[in-house]
């Protein structure tokens, strides 16, 4: 996708109340972003010296998109205790930029995977504890995101989004994710309450500042689900990027977050972690149909990773 044109944009933003005699200095587009496209929008005459303006992919890894849906869950959380960036604005229809997009408070603070000494693990593990414990009812998130009849039933929508993908991703359709897609789909563990899980819990979505987490971006994959589905996803990261695959009950994020969180072992985890490498795995094969490059990590390990995770998961839940 082009840089939109800055003109369009500012004239779009003199709409807005604050802006009117807004100057728009410049847009680039902001590296890292997997999913929706996102470009950081110097102000003069404004409220704010930069805003973060984030189009809508027709098309991606985590494909369908909803940034207006995003920015409708944003303006709820804005009432929490879960640091978020403000909605400046969001316009639905495509004529004015190409695309629906939103227009958001940039905060000039480096993720987690960038901010060196100030990034704190402990903060980070117990900032996802705080939106797992979210009131969702409290704050009206049933309002913006569907709610699941139980977190079982939320794992297996979920699965099946993933199943669409793997139809439109050349290449995701391979025996070994099929097989992951089957069993995963029989054994979706019971018993988990129905909690708001941010869906995306990538280090690269917390930013620091000082040691703490001032903001947490990306919502787009928000839902209200097994929490479990979170944490299983560092731990399938963490092997990627080199981790020992090994009991789950020794990986460190998992004994980091039980222990902010002081609510018990997390049962299951053999079973969210595999659900993660099955969805890293289709990933893999949409980045490839999105992007000139290959996937920072390789299939071979994936396959590899998958394989020992699928091994685990009949014999932990029975």
């Amino acid at each position: 996708m082009e840089v939109p044109a800055p003109a369009a944009f500012q004239e779009w933003l003199r709409g807005l109340h604050g802006y009117e005699e807004a100057v728009v200095l410049g847009l680039r587009f902001v590296e890292g972003g997997a999913s929706n496209v996102i470009l950081r929008t110097s102000l003069e005459n404004a409220p704010l010296p930069a805003v973060l303006l984030r189009l809508e992919r027709d098309r991606g890894i985590f494909e369908p998109y909803d940034v207006i849906g995003e920015a409708a869950l944003l303006r709820r959380l804005a009432f929490s205790d879960i640091p978020v960036p403000a909605v400046i604005g969001e316009e639905p229809k495509a004529d004015v930029l190409g695309a629906p997009f939103i227009v958001l408070e940039w905060v000039d603070a480096p993720h987690m995977g960038m901010a060196g000494p100030e990034a704190n693990f402990n903060a980070y593990a117990g900032m996802v504890a705080r939106i797992h414990d979210l009131d969702w009812q409290g704050l009206g998130l049933d309002e913006v995101l569907p709610v699941p009849a139980s977190s079982a039933e939320a794992t297996r929508l979920g699965l099946e989004v993933i199943e669409r993908r793997m139809g439109r991703f050349p290449g995701a359709d391979a025996p070994i994710l099929r097989r992951a897609l089957d069993l995963l789909l029989q054994e979706a563990p019971e018993g988990s309450p129905i909690s708001f899980c941010q869906g995306d819990i990538n280090v690269f979505n917390y930013l620091f500042r000082e040691g703490d987490v001032v903001s947490v971006v990306d919502w787009e994959q928000a839902h209200l689900g097994d929490l479990r589905n979170d944490v299983g996803q560092i731990l399938a990261l963490g092997h990627l990027k080199g981790a020992p695959f090994g009991p789950v009950r020794d990986q460190f994020f998992l004994q980091a977050y039980e222990q902010k969180r002081a609510t018990g072992e997390l049962t299951s985890m053999e079973f969210f972690r595999a659900r993660w490498l099955f969805e890293l795995g289709v990933i893999y094969h949409g980045w490839r149909a999105f992007n000139d490059d290959l996937p920072w990590y390789t299939w071979d390990h994936l396959v590899e990773l998958l394989g020992l995770a699928l091994d685990e998961v009949t014999p932990s839940l029975s």
